[in-house]
């Protein structure tokens, strides 16, 4: 453990000092401009502190020093670039476990609707799953304590806890006159990569990477030896709204599908130098190849599909990716007393395909002007655009959980049967359902986004009824991107 004042005021000092580092790193140009002496730094340190014990002993309002300090850290560290942040004990927490891949608790997505604390969806195969806890169950008691008032994180810390343990959650459920109580034993919980695989026709495999985690490689190597075995000779792997994770595995995806000593990535940093990533095992899928990647498809889903595409082992279908071509290390910053446990995520390096290309836009000065020439991105060799929406109505319906809601109450009064699709009943029980809530919209409005609403329906009926390997099964047919990869493989597109 370390002292309040010492820890925070090292992390500081260590975050100026690294500010400094990174502009005396600028081109002779700019650098020129920066040099300092040990008195300078020294001098800038002590106008931060000034500034900083003028804030807490004159400001209007009382002032907390975990704030400040956390505020103007991360304000440095984004002064740097968009990817650069300062992370919480919670957000330390949270990406850890993103990255592993698994946790200790019961098995649920926790959210806010209408001021409850309420389960988004139990984890397929988890402990809560298991005990018949449901999608719209809202959560009123932990061990006995009120949720009244509590935030999700608060709620995620009581609940979660050492596998073997039990934590006790009353639940009040749509549609139920008494609230249920459910002991459930924690245990770990492991939420794979691969979110779906399946055949969408004889021969043909259908892969699911929702992102990158320690585990990934291993999944869809199992994924994609179970579809060959099922006989599958040409596969699809779906990158898209894949925002990345671990570099690694992003290497270890491409082992899969590419020869020995392949070029995946190279990576240039001021201070790592420049190393390149080679693939080690030899081709393991030899079959044709199809990747699916949009504007969500971002970090090591673009790596992977960089490599894939310069190395001409698959072929790109989709829209333009993201566009974020930029490395970051995680640094751990330890334990300090009272505040809890930090980490830095800072960017370190840039990243360059097989054939040379950066991709990137975050780091680039024009980063937020659309008018800027656009070299950024993994271009896709076959274009699908996406189905147009109504930006407003969209929006408000998801943010304040219009899908979600409508699909509790329909689950409550009908059946859903496994080729379920929501036909022009449902919409019209989802009009009356908006008329309920008082949300004003325009029929322009509404038509053009019949679309993502059928979607936003269907998955969320599906969640409280289906796997979520099911959602997609359902889905596919009626996703134009998935469909015209299948037309390429049947017919052929021109490229």
């Amino acid at each position: 453990m370390k002292d309040l004042v010492p820890g925070w005021v090292a992390a500081v000092t260590g975050a100026l000092l690294l500010t400094a580092a990174v502009l005396l790193a600028l081109p002779p140009a700019a650098s020129a401009l920066v040099e300092e002496t040990p008195a300078a730094r020294a001098s800038s340190l002590e106008l931060f502190f000034d500034v900083y014990g003028l804030a807490r002993s004159s400001y209007v309002d009382t002032l907390q020093s975990r704030e400040l300090v956390e505020e103007a850290l991360q304000g440095m560290l984004q002064s740097l670039d968009p990817n650069s942040v300062l992370l919480t004990p919670e957000e330390l927490e949270n990406l850890q476990i993103q990255l592993e891949g698994s946790f200790e608790g019961v098995g649920i997505t926790l959210g806010q609707r209408d001021g409850w604390l309420t389960v988004i969806s139990p984890i397929e195969g988890t402990p809560a799953y298991r005990g018949g806890m449901k999608a719209g169950d809202r959560i009123v008691e932990i061990d006995g304590m009120s949720t009244e008032g509590i935030t999700t994180n608060e709620a995620v810390t009581h609940i979660r806890g050492p596998g073997g343990t039990v934590v006790e959650l009353k639940v009040v459920r749509p549609g139920m006159d008494e609230p249920i109580l459910f002991p459930i034993e924690r245990a770990v919980i492991d939420f794979p990569s691969v979110s779906a695989h399946f055949l969408l026709e004889p021969g043909l495999g259908y892969v699911r990477l929702s992102r990158f985690s320690e585990e990934s490689a291993n999944e869809v190597l199992d994924a994609v030896r179970e579809l060959e075995n099922q006989g599958a000779q040409r596969m699809i792997l779906d990158l898209r709204g894949n925002s990345g994770g671990l570099m690694l595995p992003a290497i270890d995806v491409a082992d899969i599908f590419l020869p020995a000593g392949a070029v995946v990535v190279t990576t240039r940093g001021q201070a790592v130098g420049e190393q390149t990533y080679r693939t080690r095992r030899g081709v393991l899928y030899s079959g044709d190849l199809v990747l699916l990647v949009d504007g969500g498809s971002a970090s090591s889903s673009e790596i992977l599909a960089g490599a894939l595409q310069d190395q001409g082992v698959a072929v790109l279908i989709g829209t333009r990716t993201f566009g974020k071509g930029s490395v970051q290390s995680l640094s751990d910053l330890g334990e300090y007393q009272g505040l809890g446990h930090y980490g830095v995520k800072l960017t370190t390096a840039r990243y360059y395909t097989p054939n040379g290309s950066s991709i990137d836009r975050t780091l680039r000065d024009d980063f937020m002007d659309s008018d800027a020439e656009e070299t950024w991105g993994i271009i896709p060799d076959i274009t699908v655009e996406p189905d147009s929406f109504s930006v407003v109505l969209v929006a408000e319906l998801e943010r304040d959980g219009h899908f979600f809601g409508f699909a509790v109450d329909y689950t409550l009064e009908h059946d859903i049967p496994l080729d379920f699709w929501p036909d022009d009943s449902v919409f019209t029980l989802f009009e009356n359902y908006l008329a309920e809530q008082e949300i004003e919209y325009t029929d322009q409005e509404f038509a053009e986004s019949h679309r993502y609403i059928e979607r936003a329906l269907l998955r969320e009926i599906a969640l409280r009824e289906w796997p979520m390997s099911r959602y997609y099964e359902v889905t596919a047919p009626h996703d134009t991107v998935i469909t015209t990869a299948v037309e390429y493989f049947s017919e052929g597109i021109e490229q």
